[in-house]
């Protein structure tokens, strides 16, 4: 795997232009007011009594590892007593009890003991989040590339390696740009909000679920598990068909494709989709910044967030993604895009998994007589 693979998350949030909340504690440009029938959060679990499938596909993916506590079944890293030297800092990775501690260079360039609070990603490589004061949650300049070790993992690696940042420096991972609460964390989360303070300079972030669980992209299930409560009953209340969901979503696999002798590509017997599903991937498949918190689902991502364009140095020169899982401004130059393909049509949205392996899925839609190598 090339090593572009391996840019960590908190530069990928940063070149994609993200501001820094002591510099724009405006207030936020308003957005248009939620149903009047407001739904809550209710959690996975939840969802899992009705959705056990789906629910067994999720467990284990990476959106439910996208951030986890620290300890036995969720830390990847080697901490056993192993040692990282980069940059002139000796970095040491231990545990105490079942506490896993980082003892590196901190704010003031001496050696500290951090005590990590939780993992962040965990393939192809996991961060280490370490609590700070005013509530922030600063990630590790070293991570630890989970590939195999025939890939070249099972190792530490500095995410900066030819020159890493010294403290006081915004990159340096006590500094501001690798602040977890501001740059990274509303992807990795279920209704997470930032909570920053700007008159004392600090977080009371919150969230629903510490990973990306059911209602990250579904939307908060209360009006819907009311709905199916009520359903079990026979007395199912009308909801113009959204059975109290916030935003529809559906399994479309192939539907609405017909194969194309002529050109040996399916082409499309259906009206297009809507673009509630790809923006919804979006919101976090992107290059973009955030412009206002109060995200809903299922409404236009440009009402909450502003997509980097092709930029130099965010995208290979032919439109490819240069790094990480940014598909979306890719994906929209693409002809599949204009043909009316969305994610769900390669991905299974609860595994993220690959609806079918190597040229497999590409036959799917072209034939291999024609297409393949």
């Amino acid at each position: 795997m090339a090593t572009r693979w391996l840019v960590p998350l908190a530069i990928a949030a940063l070149v994609a232009g993200c501001g820094r909340d002591r510099e724009s504690a405006r207030t936020p440009p308003a957005t248009a007011a939620p149903p009047a029938a407001e739904a809550t959060y209710v959690g996975a679990s939840r969802c899992a009594e009705c959705h056990a499938a789906e629910a067994a596909a999720w467990r284990g993916s990476h959106h439910d590892r996208a951030m986890e506590e620290a300890n036995e079944s969720s830390v990847l890293g080697d901490f056993r007593d192993a040692t990282f030297r980069h940059g002139g800092v000796t970095t040491t990775f231990s545990r105490r009890d079942s506490k896993y501690v980082v003892r590196t260079d901190g704010p003031d360039g001496a050696l500290h003991d951090y005590q990590v609070a939780y993992t962040f990603g965990v393939d192809p490589l996991q961060q280490y989040l370490i609590a700070f004061p005013g509530g922030r949650y600063q990630a590790l300049g070293i991570a630890w590339d989970s590939r195999p070790r025939q890939q070249g993992g099972q190792r530490w690696f500095h995410l900066y390696p030819e020159h890493p940042p010294q403290p006081g420096d915004p990159l340096h991972w006590t500094g501001i740009d690798q602040t977890w609460n501001h740059m990274c964390a509303e992807c990795h989360s279920t209704n997470l909000r930032k909570g920053y303070r700007a008159s004392e300079d600090r977080y009371e972030t919150t969230w629903s679920e510490l990973d990306v669980a059911c209602e990250a992209c579904h939307g908060p299930g209360s009006a819907h598990v009311a709905w199916a409560a009520a359903a079990s009953r026979g007395g199912a209340p009308s909801t113009g068909g959204s059975q109290g969901l916030v935003v529809q979503l559906h399994d479309r696999a192939l539907d609405g494709w017909q194969m194309d002798p002529a050109t040996g590509t399916v082409r499309r017997t259906a009206p297009p989709p809507s673009r509630v599903e790809l923006e919804t991937c979006a919101r976090c498949h992107s290059r973009r910044s955030l412009l206002d918190e109060r995200y809903v689902n299922g409404r236009p991502l440009l009402d909450t967030h502003r997509p980097a364009l092709l930029d130099q140095g965010l995208y290979f020169a032919d439109g490819q993604i240069r790094d990480e899982v940014y598909e979306y401004g890719s994906f929209l130059e693409s002809r599949m895009h204009a043909a009316g393909v969305t994610c769900s049509d390669c991905h299974d949205p609860h595994s993220l998994k690959l609806l079918a392996a190597g040229d497999a899925l590409c036959e799917r839609c072209h034939t291999a007589d024609r297409f393949g190598v």
